[in-house]
């Protein structure tokens, strides 16, 4: 009988701590950060929300350029505009501090208006400061036209993986990283944009490819556009940045075809020591 007990205890002991051993309760924290954002826009206006949500170091693409989200938003007058969106999708890193969402977005000129003038999808990464709050790092995103049928609720991952708490040098792994944006920024230029996609697309985990003025692409679908694309493109990447466990991790900066710039936004996560495409926006 005690060694029942025994064996019970401990399988209740594992069960109501194996949040605490995955990612689980970082990947909800993450979700609920995002869904708060989006809350307080609704509720308290655009400024507002982004300034609450911000890191200060945050990066935003405002006028075809990368400038500094807080700076852009102190600065903009509070204006009648309603901005809504929701996660679709999210993915946190194997540290737990660090993960994206990405989901639809709508713009309309006031709350009551019925069709936005404005719809696409957006981009936001994220991380846990020392305190403990979770604030945007770079917020980016592509319009398109209204979709016919909504998109997909939330989609949960089916598992989590076990939290990892060794720390790389993410200094290091962040140069690691934007070495291999590089190198697929050479490849892009030397042999095209469907060779380079090739070597950087994952075999088992999901892709997304979020292009202005085009619906989103993700999994199999993605394959067969990024083979079709024959246009010349030069990326000029800027920056990069990964997690604590240098697992997950995002570059940026502008995509030149012909005579017009833009910007872009990887986000990357590593798989068998090699750097693999999980979404790009551009």
């Amino acid at each position: 009988m005690i060694q029942l007990y025994q064996t019970f205890f401990f399988l209740s002991y594992f069960i109501l701590s194996n949040h605490s051993i995955t990612v689980q309760d970082d990947y909800e924290a993450l979700v609920a950060a995002e869904r708060g954002f989006a809350l307080q826009a609704e509720n308290e206006g655009i400024r507002r929300a982004f300034l609450s949500n911000l890191d200060r170091h945050s990066v935003v693409f405002v006028n075809n350029t990368f400038v500094s989200g807080t700076q852009v938003y102190a600065q903009q007058p509070d204006g009648p505009g309603y901005l809504s969106w929701r996660p679709a999708y999210a993915e946190i890193s194997a540290s737990g501090e660090f993960g994206y969402t990405t989901g639809p977005f709508e713009f309309r000129r006031s709350k009551k208006d019925g069709v936005p003038i404005s719809c696409g999808q957006y981009t936001s990464v994220w991380h846990k400061t020392d305190l403990g709050q979770w604030k945007v790092l770079i917020d980016f995103g592509c319009e398109h036209d209204q979709p016919g049928t909504p998109a997909p609720t939330m989609i949960n991952p089916e598992w989590f993986g076990l939290k990892d708490t060794v720390a790389v040098d993410t200094a290091q792994a962040s140069q690691e990283l934007l070495l291999t944006e590089g190198t697929f920024s050479r490849l892009v230029r030397q042999s095209g944009l469907s060779h380079a996609y090739r070597d950087l697309l994952p075999t088992s985990d999901s892709v997304r490819i979020l292009r202005n003025g085009s619906l989103p692409l993700m999994g199999k679908g993605v394959n067969g556009i990024l083979e079709s694309e024959t246009q010349t493109v030069t990326y000029q990447p800027i920056r990069a940045v990964t997690s604590r466990a240098g697992d997950l991790g995002y570059t940026y900066g502008f995509a030149v075809v012909g005579e017009k710039r833009m910007g872009y936004l990887r986000i990357w996560r590593k798989r068998g020591g090699a750097w693999q495409l999980a979404q790009e926006v551009r």
